[in-house]
C-alpha cells in the first residue's frame, strides 16, 4: 500500500465530499464518497494498513461533521475491521458485493451516530433511522462507480485488486 497516494486519495474523496457531494443532495441525503475509500481500502488493503487507512478517513470525515471526532474514526476502523474479516469469502470485485458491504455498513455507521446523537446530545425531532437507510441506499448506488474508478487506479495505489492479480507481472 503507498501512503502517498493514500493521502492524495483521501485529499480528493474529501475535496469532492466538501464540494461535489452537496449538489448531488437529494432531500437532505448525501452519499458517503470518503466512506466509499475506505471500503475499497479495506476490500484491497493488508491488514493493518487498511484498517489504519480507515480510521484515518473516518477521522477526516468527522472533522467535517458537527459529530466529536472520535465517533466517525472509530465506526469507519470497526467497519474495516468486519470487512477486513470476511472478505475472503466475498467476491470482491463484483459490484453487487461492493454495493450491498457499503450498504449494509454504512447503515451500520448512521445508526451508530445516531444512537450516539440520541444519547449524548439534545434529541431532534423526528427519527433517524430513515435518513440512516436512505443515506447507506444512497452511498450503496454510487459505490461499484467509484470502486471501478479505483480498482482501475490499483496501479497508483498499490493494491493488488482482481485486475492487478490477472495482469501479466
Amino acid at each position: 500500500m503507498r501512503w502517498f497516494s493514500f493521502a492524495i486519495l483521501a485529499v480528493i474523496a474529501l475535496v469532492l465530499q466538501t464540494t461535489v457531494v452537496p449538489r448531488m443532495e437529494i432531500q437532505l441525503i448525501r452519499p458517503d464518497l470518503v466512506f466509499i475509500l475506505a471500503v475499497h481500502y479495506a476490500l484491497w488493503g493488508p491488514w493493518p494498513d487498511a484498517a489504519i487507512a480507515a480510521w484515518i478517513l473516518g477521522f477526516i470525515a468527522s472533522l467535517q461533521s458537527a459529530d466529536p471526532v472520535g465517533i466517525q474514526a472509530f465506526a469507519f476502523g470497526l467497519a474495516a475491521w468486519c470487512i477486513l474479516r470476511i472478505r475472503q469469502v466475498l467476491f470482491r470485485d463484483h459490484a453487487m458485493t461492493q454495493l450491498l458491504l457499503t450498504l449494509c455498513f454504512m447503515f451500520a455507521i448512521q445508526l451508530i451516530i445516531g444512537l450516539y446523537r440520541r444519547w449524548a446530545m439534545a434529541p431532534a425531532e423526528g427519527g433517524f433511522v430513515w435518513p440512516a437507510l436512505m443515506t447507506a441506499v444512497y452511498t450503496g448506488a454510487c459505490a461499484p462507480y467509484l470502486h471501478w474508478v479505483l480498482i482501475r487506479l490499483s496501479w497508483l495505489t498499490g493494491l493488488r485488486t482482481s485486475r492487478g492479480l490477472l495482469s501479466p507481472q
